[in-house]
């Protein structure tokens, strides 16, 4: 049985000081080395203390922790004649057993401090251990793992970002992005059954007033396997905690959750949050709880009434508690599990719920609600069939009290029904926003293509689309796009990609060739000019986007990048089909058959981030769809990444 125990030591402290005196007359202390002036002795003695843990695997071998103070040296005396001078040793004892140790801390002076303990060795709970806890590269077996190997789970959810900055120790951490990008962290761990545990993290957060994190412990052998929904997981939870106290979003705060095991030996920890920008995580540790009654975790979740806005039902989502108690912060309150409460006059409302235990242990959560009127924005559209530069737009919002129409070629209009004339060809952006009563805001748009003529579309070119999830931003350049983004106002739509292209032979095989699964591009606030921009972290990244074309008609291709380290190479494909594996082109580049065009861009590396190169070049498809296919093999990592803009075909 593996093994983790501490002991207050009881310590005999012996103190034994060393005092030279020196009496000599001044002519004869030539080699007599004085303080210099305004020094200060060393009055402050050392102070021996250590404590100590049985090895996992092992529990006879112990490893010691120095706790000492003001000293410089160590002996260690584990009896039978074995010593050692290690800070911090390990020794294997012969069994099971009350062993004495004692520890000789010495300071520069000389002066000793000696604490004795009693060590005991024996089988106890077992030390369940989390694996890449600090989301640090190469703390799996033989160096390996990139930080977030340990906490993926593809059925609930993508896999967590790493970020380096803010981070509390070590280089990385965890990182969630808000909207609508659903990514997780999940790891199973072996745990001893019928034993207390207590889970602790840190986090920070850029939140919304209701964004939060959430932190589960499930019982997965309860599940009787892995679990495949989220859904799945909240009728398995052992232990959870909300968080969302975060004044400031580079400073990370500690939380933790309790939970006994019960009967299960295999749990799971799962995290995941909602309603935020972005969120970090880090640093998790597993603990041998105090035995007695867990205490509770208090969490929920309001949900807006669809046909009174001033109406929230509250879903009480605590664990390990039998009564509540409600401040709906108008006032107001309840003792009920999950009540529904009807507010006065729209306002930004903080709610606290306590959760109380059987016996009288409490938790409390809070919450703010901003409560305004919903509005959905749409419209409709058509050309004046003696015009093609006219259009009519017909309003089609819901619970709108006001509407403002931009048709993308600098003019407005506030109203209902407008009809504009566009003074030139080209693709214009139509939006129309719509405001409820309350002042809240939605809006819808669409593209438009004026000409008679054929016109290249380039999707979301300037990544700067989809801003309520910077993750989608990126999404117009994924081989195998999502079927679902948030649009500008947040709302769930239909991928306009996925229909396009699902590329997923080609995702698969460079994922075999290179063994990185990331082959979206990633979403970056480091664009060109400053606005948003695709980025390659890891050698398996490619920006990916089918495109309609005249062929044989010459066209010119042109792209911002930068790289951030010398001799990291973009190179820029024009493909006359969907390739399923990189083979031809990696061996002819750009002789290869299903080549239109081919440049490696190599002169792009600048350290100042507001600098880039744009890149220019011509070609001539010999079909009437193209795949722009840009890859930068060598950006392996976050010292050398590669940052993307402007793509565009004229």
């Amino acid at each position: 049985m593996k093994n983790f125990l501490k002991i207050k030591l009881q310590k005999a402290a012996m103190m034994s000081i060393m005092v030279l005196t020196a009496t000599c007359f001044i002519t004869g202390c030539e080699d007599l080395v004085l303080p210099e002036a305004g020094s200060k002795p060393d009055l402050i003695p050392p102070g021996a203390e250590f404590s100590y843990a049985s090895d996992p695997g092992d529990f006879t071998i112990i490893k010691f922790t120095n706790l000492s103070t003001e000293a410089l040296s160590y002996l260690w005396d584990f009896g039978g004649g074995n010593t050692s001078t290690e800070q911090d040793p390990t020794f294997q004892f012969d069994g099971e057993g009350t062993y004495p140790v004692t520890l000789t801390a010495t300071d520069g002076l000389g002066v000793t401090s000696v604490s004795t303990g009693d060590v005991v060795v024996a089988p106890g709970p077992y030390q369940p251990i989390i694996l890449e806890p600090g989301f640090e590269d190469g703390m799996l077996e033989g160096g390996t793992g990139d930080g977030r190997d340990s906490w993926r789970n593809g059925d609930l959810g993508g896999v967590i970002q790493i970020t380096g900055s803010p981070v509390v120790s070590g280089d990385q951490g965890a990182k969630l992005p808000g909207g609508g990008d659903k990514r997780i962290g999940y790891q199973e761990i072996l745990v001893e059954s019928e034993t207390n545990y207590d889970v602790s993290f840190i986090y920070t957060m850029k939140v919304a007033p209701t964004g939060y994190i959430t932190v589960d412990i499930l019982d997965v052998d309860a599940n009787g396997g892995t679990f495949e929904s989220h859904e799945d997981t909240q009728a398995a939870v052992l232990g959870s905690v909300t968080v969302n106290d975060q004044e400031d979003d580079e400073v990370y705060v500690g939380a933790s959750v309790s939970f006994n095991s019960g009967t299960s030996e295999l749990i799971a920890i799962y995290f995941y949050n909602d309603g935020v920008t972005e969120s970090r995580l880090d640093d998790f540790k597993i603990e041998i709880g105090r035995a007695g009654a867990v205490p509770p975790s208090a969490s929920f979740s309001a949900t807006q009434s669809v046909s009174n806005y001033l109406e929230y039902s509250f879903a009480n989502n605590s664990k390990n508690a039998n009564s509540y108690e409600w401040d709906f912060g108008d006032g107001n309150t309840s003792t009920e599990e999950n009540p529904t409460h009807i507010y006065d006059v729209a306002d930004v409302y903080t709610v606290t719920l306590k959760s109380l235990s059987e016996g009288g242990l409490t938790a409390d959560f809070s919450t703010m609600i901003d409560i305004q009127a919903p509005v959905t924005a749409d419209f409709t559209y058509q050309v004046d069939p003696g015009d093609y530069r006219t259009y009519s737009f017909m309003d089609a919002s819901v619970d709108a009290v006001e509407l403002l129409w931009d048709f993308g070629d600098g003019f407005q209009f506030t109203g209902m029904n407008p009809t504009h004339t566009y003074d030139e060809d080209g693709i214009y952006d139509v939006s129309l926003t719509a405001s409820s009563l309350t002042g809240l805001e939605d809006v819808a748009s669409v593209q438009l293509v004026i000409s008679q003529g054929f016109v290249v579309q380039v999707l979301n070119g300037t990544f700067d689309d989809h801003t309520a999830s910077t993750s989608d931003n990126a999404d117009s350049w994924d081989m195998t796009p999502n079927s679902t983004i948030l649009d500008e106002g947040g709302n769930t739509i239909p991928s306009p990609y996925r229909a396009l292209w699902n590329n997923s032979d080609l995702a698969n095989s460079i994922e075999a060739a290179t063994g990185d699964g990331n082959e979206q591009p990633g979403s970056t606030s480091d664009g060109n000019m400053g606005t948003r921009g695709g980025k390659f972290s890891s050698t398996g990244r490619r920006l990916y986007q089918l495109v309609a074309v005249e062929q044989g008609k010459e066209y010119t291709f042109s792209i911002d990048t930068r790289s951030e380290a010398m001799g990291i190479n973009t190179e820029v494909f024009i493909l006359n089909t969907e390739i399923t594996s990189e083979a031809g082109i990696n061996a002819n580049l750009g002789a290869d058959a299903d080549v239109d065009a081919y440049f490696n861009i190599t002169n792009d590396f600048n350290s100042d981030k507001t600098v880039f190169t744009t890149t220019t070049f011509t070609f001539t498809p010999s079909a009437s769809q193209i795949v722009i296919y840009v890859r930068a093999p060598l950006a392996v990592d976050s010292s050398n990444e590669v940052f993307l803009d402007n793509v565009k075909v004229e």
